[in-house]
């Protein structure tokens, strides 16, 4: 099969350019139309490697080595200047290489292989605690994730920095709950509600099994506690009433890659 030609680097530098519009408005607002914006040599680097299609890479002027060793394949590279950049830049101090590219699109069955461990997040609505707890759920070995209504979304910017990657390869949807726990119920997975007290804190994870989280203030709104199968709270010896959510999740996370590698 024949390989496909690189192109060769444009300049740009006016801040009306059509694709500089699209990069600062995906910076800024997230979402997948038509690409998702991303920022940063380690995304860009991560997107590649994870097997997303680049549609567009930015470069400031000056920053042309970070192109070294990056495969871009067909996709357009412009070269911008500093100020047109940082007019599109979300973080205070950028590196200086950004990309719009095309979204994986991930089949809702692609959560239920063998044993599946999901993550449900409720309404969680800071992107830095979903970043996170995309990360920890790739690293502990969940199978996928559902994002319920009032939930930030997936592509924002500071979600996909905090997730250092891991929204390119885990199963992540945004679902109506009705759908959500239709679907985990059809695939017989327990469902597993978090709460900051009178929980089973000895609760067996060792099978099908999906941890609802909620919000950073309010938890998981008490109509969804009431669809899940069981309540689990985390022991707090500590003079700490509750953990952050992003924190909560990954140690219950770890808890049940725990009992299934001793299962």
């Amino acid at each position: 099969m024949k390989a496909v030609a690189e192109r060769s680097p444009r300049r740009i530098e006016s801040r009306q350019n059509a694709r500089i519009k699209e990069l600062r408005a995906g910076l800024a607002r997230g979402g997948t139309i038509p690409h998702i914006a991303i920022e940063g040599l380690h995304l860009v680097q991560e997107a590649v490697t994870s097997g997303l299609k680049l549609h567009t890479v930015f470069v400031r002027s000056g920053d042309e080595g970070l192109l070294r060793g990056l495969t871009v394949g067909a996709a357009d590279v412009l070269i911008v200047s500093d100020d047109v950049f940082r007019s599109a830049a979300q973080t205070e101090h950028p590196q200086g290489i950004a990309a719009l590219v095309e979204a994986p699109e991930f089949p809702l069955q692609a959560m239920f292989r063998a044993n599946p461990l999901l993550v449900v997040v409720a309404g969680l609505q800071d992107p830095g605690n979903l970043g996170t707890l995309v990360r920890s759920a790739e690293a502990f070995g969940a199978t996928g994730m559902m994002l319920l209504p009032g939930t930030v979304s997936l592509w924002n910017a500071k979600t996909l920095r905090a997730s250092s990657g891991s929204a390119f390869r885990l199963p992540v949807l945004a679902l109506p709950a009705v759908d959500s726990f239709a679907a985990l119920r059809n695939h017989g997975v327990r469902v597993v509600a978090a709460v900051a007290h009178d929980g089973d804190s000895n609760i067996d994870l060792r099978g099908a099994s999906a941890l609802l989280l909620g919000n950073e203030g309010a938890g998981v709104p008490d109509d969804w506690i009431s669809r899940a199968d069981a309540r689990i709270t985390i022991p707090l010896p500590g003079r700490v009433e509750s953990l952050n959510a992003a924190v909560a999740g990954s140690v219950l996370l770890y808890e049940a890659m725990r009992q299934r590698m001793h299962a």
